[in-house]
């Protein structure tokens, strides 16, 4: 019966990204709030890691249409994103296509169809949230770094203020995400995705607070990780 129930909240989060597959490059559509994100996310990835990123092999897991993949290219780094949706990754292509960016798009499950290659830096943004079995995400990951290679990502906190914000307010009332885009019993806390990675020998494990403003349209960083977070670690 739990199986069920997970197949069918994996198709709603499958149907949710098909009807969008046409807004992912539109600005003021349904994925607006990732594109005012994006240069809050470039900060932080150029922040953390210190050093210019050209040149640097990157993995972008759960990329959709490529709005982080992009940027990245732009700075040179040789990226490839990898996304289960199908239509997402098609949308990919043909505007990286457009763009004349050389990204390498691969459509599949990560802990399935995992690339052959090891990478430099592998960003995770908004995806721990949907996934359901963590510790094999991460155990993916770990096992696709370079030694002292960077892992870095966003998601929710499973907080009472999470559930107002993230999917009450921004899914029910504001309409800023489709309905049933999340989960709460899927949301991780910090404590325990720090838990994961030391598990997984990361170590220099940090977290930064971020918030969206729906009047504003733009996010931030705060001093607290009650609703979204970033994070960055290093693999030993």
């Amino acid at each position: 019966m739990k199986s069920k129930k997970i197949r069918s909240q994996q198709q709603s989060n499958q149907d949710i990204f098909d009807n969008l597959s046409d807004e992912w490059w539109d600005e003021n559509g349904g994925f607006a709030a990732l594109h005012t994100f994006n240069p809050l996310r470039i900060g932080y990835i150029l922040d953390v890691i210190g050093k210019p990123i050209k040149n640097l092999k990157v993995l972008d897991i759960g990329c959709g249409g490529g709005i982080l993949c992009e940027p990245l290219s732009r700075l040179k780094a040789k990226v490839t994103g990898i996304d289960e949706n199908k239509k997402a990754i098609f949308v990919a292509k043909n505007h990286a296509k457009i763009s004349r960016l050389k990204i390498n798009y691969i459509n599949g499950d990560i802990t399935k169809n995992s690339p052959k290659e090891k990478f430099d830096l592998i960003t995770c943004m908004e995806v721990v949230e949907h996934v359901e079995n963590l510790d094999l995400l991460l155990h993916e990951v770990s096992h696709l770094l370079k030694k002292g290679g960077m892992f870095i990502g966003s998601t929710i906190n499973k907080t009472i203020t999470s559930y107002f914000s993230a999917i009450f307010l921004a899914e029910r009332i504001l309409k800023i995400v489709p309905e049933n885009t999340h989960s709460w019993d899927k949301f991780v806390k910090p404590s325990k995705l720090k838990k994961e990675l030391l598990n997984k020998k990361f170590s220099q494990i940090r977290f930064q607070g971020v918030f969206y403003n729906p009047l504003k349209k733009n996010w931030k960083y705060i001093n607290n990780q009650l609703i979204n977070y970033m994070f960055s670690c290093k693999i030993k």
